[in-house]
C-alpha cells in the first residue's frame, strides 16, 4: 500500500512542476499545445508498444479479452443511463449532450496510461490500452455523434488517434511469437517512460490558467464530477467484485477494470465541444473541476480496490 502514495507523489510533483512552469511564464498554451501532440503522437504509442514485449500467457490473454468485454458493457449501459438521465434536468439540449460525454468518456490517455503504467508496470499499461480500445469504438463513433449532432458518424475516425493504432499494434506484438531484440526494446521503453512526467506537467500548466471561482459557481461541474469520479466508480467496483466471484479474473486486472472507471472527464470531450460549438465552455469547467476533484478521489479508490478485490 505504501508504494501506491509513492506512484502518486510522483505524479504530484509533475503536476506542480507543469503548475510553476506556468506561473513563471516558462511554459504557455502554445508550448502545452507542442507537447500535448508530442505525447499523443510520438511518447504514448511509444509506451503501449514498450507493454506489448512481455512474456506471452494465455492466462493474460484471457484477462485482456475480459477487459475489453467489462468495458464495452460499461460504455454501453453508461451512453444508454446518461443519456435518459441528464434529459430529466433543467438544462438546454448542448448543456446535456456534453454533460453525457463527459460524464462516459474518462482520460484513458492523459491520466489512465501512466497511472495504470505506474501502479502496474508493463501488465497494466497493456490492459489499459485494451480499455481504450473500447473507448475509442464508442467515442468516435456514438460520443461524436452525440457532441456534432450529425445523423451519422464515420467508422474510419476509429483509427484517427495514434493512440489507438498503437493499442492495436501492441495486442498483436503481444499475441506474436516474437519479441523485440533488447537493444530496441531498451530505445522504445526510453522514449515511453517520458509519458508520466509530459503528462503531468500539461495538467499543471493547464490548471495554472483556470479562474477557479467561475467553475465552483455552477452547478452542473459538481453533478457530472460526482457521477463520474464518486457514482460510476462504486458502481464498477460492485459489478466487478460481483463477476470475480463467478469467474476466475487475476485481482489486479478488477483493480484496474475499476481504476479506469475512476479517471476524470477526458480533454477530447472538449476539443470536440469547441470544434462542434456545443457547450464548450460547460465542457472545459467539467472537465477542469474532474480533474482537480481526481487528486484526492483516485488515490481513494486505488486503496479501495487493493483493500476490497486483493494486492
Amino acid at each position: 500500500m505504501v508504494q501506491v502514495y509513492y506512484v502518486f507523489f510522483q505524479l504530484f510533483v509533475g503536476f506542480i512542476l507543469g503548475f510553476g512552469l506556468n506561473k513563471a511564464r516558462v511554459l504557455d498554451m502554445r508550448g502545452e499545445k507542442i507537447m500535448t501532440e508530442i505525447l499523443l503522437k510520438a511518447v504514448l504509442p511509444f509506451m503501449i508498444i514498450s507493454s506489448s514485449q512481455t512474456n506471452f500467457s494465455f492466462e493474460e490473454l484471457k484477462g485482456m479479452v475480459a477487459m475489453f468485454a467489462f468495458a464495452a458493457a460499461y460504455y454501453s449501459l453508461a451512453l444508454v443511463l446518461s443519456r435518459v438521465s441528464y434529459r430529466q434536468t433543467k438544462t438546454t439540449d448542448d448543456e446535456q449532450r456534453v454533460m453525457t460525454t463527459c460524464t462516459v468518456f474518462q482520460n484513458t490517455g492523459f491520466v489512465g496510461f501512466p497511472l495504470m503504467h505506474a501502479l502496474y508496470g508493463d501488465r497494466g499499461l497493456l490492459l489499459a490500452a485494451v480499455f481504450n480500445l473500447a473507448y475509442n469504438c464508442f467515442f468516435y463513433t456514438y460520443g461524436a455523434h452525440i457532441i456534432s449532432k450529425k445523423p451519422h458518424f464515420k467508422l474510419s475516425e476509429l483509427f484517427s488517434s495514434t493512440v489507438s493504432t498503437a493499442s492495436i499494434a501492441a495486442i498483436i506484438l503481444f499475441i506474436l511469437p516474437w519479441r523485440m531484440p533488447g537493444f530496441v526494446i531498451n530505445a522504445v521503453a526510453m522514449i515511453g517512460d517520458m509519458a508520466v512526467p509530459m503528462a503531468m506537467m500539461i495538467m499543471g500548466s493547464q490548471l495554472a490558467t483556470v479562474d477557479v471561482r467561475r467553475i465552483f459557481l455552477d452547478w452542473k461541474p459538481y453533478l457530472v464530477s460526482f457521477v463520474r469520479l464518486v457514482l460510476i466508480p462504486a458502481v464498477a467496483l460492485l459489478a466487478v467484485w460481483g463477476m470475480g466471484h463467478a469467474i476466475s479474473i487475476k485481482p489486479d486486472t478488477m483493480q484496474i477494470m475499476v481504476l479506469m472507471c475512476a479517471l476524470p472527464c477526458g480533454s477530447m470531450n472538449v476539443l470536440y465541444a469547441e470544434q462542434y460549438n456545443t457547450a464548450p465552455d460547460l465542457s472545459t469547467r467539467i472537465v477542469t473541476m474532474s480533474t482537480v476533484m481526481m487528486l484526492i478521489t483516485l488515490l481513494f479508490w486505488t486503496r479501495i480496490v487493493m483493500y476490497v478485490l486483493g494486492g
